[in-house]
């Protein structure tokens, strides 16, 4: 019956914001790392600092026009 403990649920939310803080911080480093134009890199940086989950958004739309700008430079 330890699992069904109160101490359970905030060691969970702990966890919960620990991943999404490490989420959000590779996609800082990410972002400055990376190549994008005009002014995507600093969108990109404040959505991913100052969104929630923003980490995740970057992740799952941002990292993806990256990606598919880098596949297009080496067809040409």
């Amino acid at each position: 019956m330890e699992f069904l403990a109160p101490e359970t649920g905030l060691m969970f939310w702990m966890f919960i914001v620990f991943f999404s803080f490490l989420v959000t911080v590779f996609a800082v480093i990410d972002v400055v790392r990376s190549r994008f134009r005009d002014s995507d890199k600093l969108i990109w940086l404040l959505v991913a600092i100052f969104a929630p989950f923003g980490g995740f958004i970057y992740f799952f739309v941002g990292f993806g026009q990256k990606w598919k700008r880098k596949h297009e430079r080496k067809r040409r």
